[in-house]
């Protein structure tokens, strides 16, 4: 069973190594990298290239029209049985992550294996992060960097809308959730340890306004914007300002006190 991992490049040398890293001491080799790199101008295809004698890397470099898009030739260019994005600012936090999903993946009705992440922002909070494994009415209800996908999952169900600029993994997610009997998929929870480190700062976290705004409309498309995902939606935009609000007083603290309680309590 091989892996295609995902990862899209831009001007990514600061933090890309530690991404590298992760997967050349992953026990489970039996996979491929694909770099998604959109014309960088610094050092970036030169640190991938420094990794090419230890992990099997296919680098493709050109501007593209987006992250959905990079995302979108990822998959077109990958071989691999199962599907990761891994972003360049994110890692595997163990070597045996791969092995331990590949183990789940070996029950062939299994299409999504996915498990805890630890977030990682020193401004308002780092802590483990547990999926929701909620309606997408409520809130997203995975974690992005510790989900695995048959590629057949893409073929059936298509890849990531180019119109979406922040919220395209929302609306991928949304299209196999049935109002009548919840997941269309099967889909296996991983809960021995965190698959994966996300750390702040990526565009929809950088874009949280925007990023709402997409998820209602993905919502809508959806015919999911029903009373519940309205008051959902509202609360996360409330705590969106209220996180700023208190950022700009000086009161970070306040927002590291309220995500510890909320991450332990789940």
């Amino acid at each position: 069973m091989k892996f295609s991992i995902i990862t899209p490049t831009f001007n990514s040398q600061s933090t890309l190594e530690k991404t590298l890293k992760s997967l050349a001491l992953q026990s489970y080799k039996n996979f491929e990298l694909l770099i998604i790199d959109n014309a960088s101008t610094d050092k970036t295809l030169e640190v991938v290239k420094s990794f090419q004698d230890q992990i099997e890397i296919k680098i493709f470099s050109e501007t593209d029209r987006g992250i959905a898009d990079a995302f979108n030739k990822g998959i077109n260019q990958a071989e691999g049985e199962i599907v990761a994005i891994l972003n360049s600012d994110d890692f595997y936090l163990s070597a045996e992550v791969l092995v331990n999903v590949a183990k789940i993946f070996e029950d062939r009705k299994i299409d999504i294996v996915h498990g805890d992440m630890l977030f990682q922002d020193e401004q308002h909070g780092t802590n483990v992060r547990k999926p929701l494994m909620c309606s997408p009415r409520k809130a997203f209800p995975f974690n992005h960097p510790a989900f695995f996908v048959r590629r057949s999952v893409y073929k059936k169900f298509g890849l990531f809308d180019i119109s979406y600029r922040y919220a395209m993994d929302f609306e991928w997610i949304c299209r196999f959730f049935d109002v009548k009997s919840n997941w269309l998929l099967n889909i296996q929870y991983f809960d021995k340890f965190p698959l994966a480190q996300m750390t702040a700062g990526g565009a929809s976290y950088n874009h949280e306004d925007k990023t709402l705004k997409e998820v209602i409309r993905a919502l809508k498309q959806h015919q999911l914007y029903n009373f519940e995902a309205k008051i959902s939606q509202a609360l996360r935009r409330s705590r969106v300002v209220l996180k700023k609000y208190l950022t700009c007083i000086g009161l970070s603290s306040l927002v590291k006190i309220w995500r510890t309680y909320k991450w332990k309590s789940l």
